[in-house]
């Protein structure tokens, strides 16, 4: 055998692949709603800005298909509602539904990610990507291309530069699997198409393959919809914060519900405690030196803040601002954080001059911990408090004069980018609408 086989073997035998996910690096959208073709590079904390009607909303609607997909849901559920017995509402999909998910003049879309995983001490990339064609007036919205590779080696792929294999119907999409016949080739399995292949393949294989080449598949395959499923997006509502919760509900909710529960949760633990207490005594104008988390009369309990002087403010009284700042410490500091966050207007009801503890506490989990987080933003004081690791993965979103499409650009990457910071104030920068501008030039010179 030669010896990159014998190494690719070494690296899958049962027992030796331990996959963890360090970080999603990268997303690609190919005609995606406004996004003809662009990338988006990623950190442990990415900032997007540019101005209404960009794209920057269009950004979290890829991350939330791509939730929905982890979800076990059909491409015509995530793009469109998913109701559960009941007439319940579990999914409430992506704006603007099938017709709106495509670029003008495209009949379908696709969406690459990118990850690194970690095996033994290296972390290898791992591509997933999907094409969907939504179908809008057959309502037979379904699944096109779809592949996972990790590093150079293929787990699955529906379309092969090698080997390829011959697709029978629309209602159906054959892939070629790793595992399987000749080592290097696969085999080919048939899935149907109305729902990804990534939510269908783990079974079928794990129940029908038990040797250990197909373990390495469901292993990936795992590994990368656990990330996706561990997507989150926030969407702070002060109604939904001031409910009282039950005790052991230890999960914000996506409008912060749960709050004081999972309040109640960091405060048991006594150096959480401690850091709590003091995070919202440095984000909130109150002299805060206690919590107390009240029961009803159903065992529901509601946070309060206790001053130095005994004043006691619940969540009944506290401000949108104090509520919002404390749901984000329980994101954050909860036992059961996400590992990625997605925040739409990061600053949204909070007051300026407190703006960078919060980022403090921000890139303090980020950059220190598991948790991943994209954020835009409209402030150009928080673009002052940036550090210099969070603005090398911040992002301008923008769209040229009299042009549809979206574009993406990190800020680092622009023209002479370094000399101008050195001479010029970011923020003061950002509120002239000067990245736009200078994007427009730059982009007029290339053509």
């Amino acid at each position: 055998m030669a010896r990159k086989e014998a190494i690719e073997d070494n690296e899958n035998a049962p027992g030796l692949l331990m996959l963890g996910v360090a970080m999603l690096v990268h997303l690609r959208l190919e005609r995606f709603k406004n996004f003809k073709d662009a990338s988006l590079h990623l950190g442990p904390l990415s900032i997007l800005i540019g101005s209404n009607a960009s794209g920057k909303s269009n950004i979290r609607d890829a991350f939330r298909f791509l939730h929905g997909l982890s979800r076990g849901y059909s491409i015509a559920e995530i793009l469109g509602e998913k109701y559960v017995e009941g007439g319940f509402l579990q999914w409430a999909g992506v704006r603007g539904g099938v017709r709106e998910a495509t670029y003008p003049g495209a009949s379908t879309f696709s969406l690459t990610v990118t990850f690194t995983l970690g095996m033994r001490f290296r972390l290898i990339p791992t591509k997933y990507h999907i094409e969907v064609d939504p179908d809008v007036d057959g309502g037979n919205s379904r699944v096109v291309r779809e592949s996972l590779y990790y590093g150079p080696q293929m787990r699955f792929d529906s379309h092969p530069p090698e080997n390829p294999v011959v697709q029978k119907d629309a209602q159906h999409i054959r892939v070629r699997i790793r595992p399987g016949g000749d080592y290097r080739r696969g085999h080919a399995e048939t899935f149907i198409a109305h729902q990804p292949v990534l939510t269908q393949i783990a079974d079928r294989i794990g129940e029908r393959r038990k040797d250990s080449k197909a373990r390495v598949v469901v292993n990936h395959v795992k590994s990368v919809l656990s990330a996706l499923q561990s997507m989150r997006f926030l969407d702070l509502d002060p109604d939904a914060m001031r409910k009282p919760s039950l005790p052991g509900q230890t999960i914000l909710g996506d409008r912060g519900e749960n709050l004081s529960s999972v309040l109640q949760a960091i405060y048991k633990v006594r150096d959480q405690r401690a850091a709590l207490i003091e995070w919202i005594r440095e984000l909130t104008p109150m002299d805060a030196r206690d919590f107390e988390f009240v029961p009803d009369q159903t065992g529901r309990i509601l946070v309060s803040l206790v001053e130095q002087n005994g004043h006691k403010t619940s969540a009944y009284s506290a401000s949108d601002g104090t509520l919002r700042f404390l749901a984000m410490i329980a994101a954050l500091m909860g036992p059961k954080p996400a590992q990625f966050y997605f925040f739409e207007e990061l600053d949204s009801g909070l007051h300026p001059a407190r703006l960078y503890l919060l980022l403090q506490l921000i890139e303090q989990k980020t950059f220190g911990g598991s948790i991943q987080m994209v954020a835009s933003t409209h402030s150009p004081q928080l673009m002052r408090f940036l550090s210099p690791k969070a603005l090398k993965d911040t992002s301008l979103i923008y769209r040229l004069p009299d042009s549809y499409e979206g574009r993406i650009r990190g800020i680092m990457d622009m023209p002479d980018i370094e000399q101008i910071l050195e001479q010029q104030d970011l923020a003061r920068l950002h509120e002239s609408g000067w990245f736009e501008d200078a994007m427009v030039f730059s982009e007029a010179g290339e053509s």
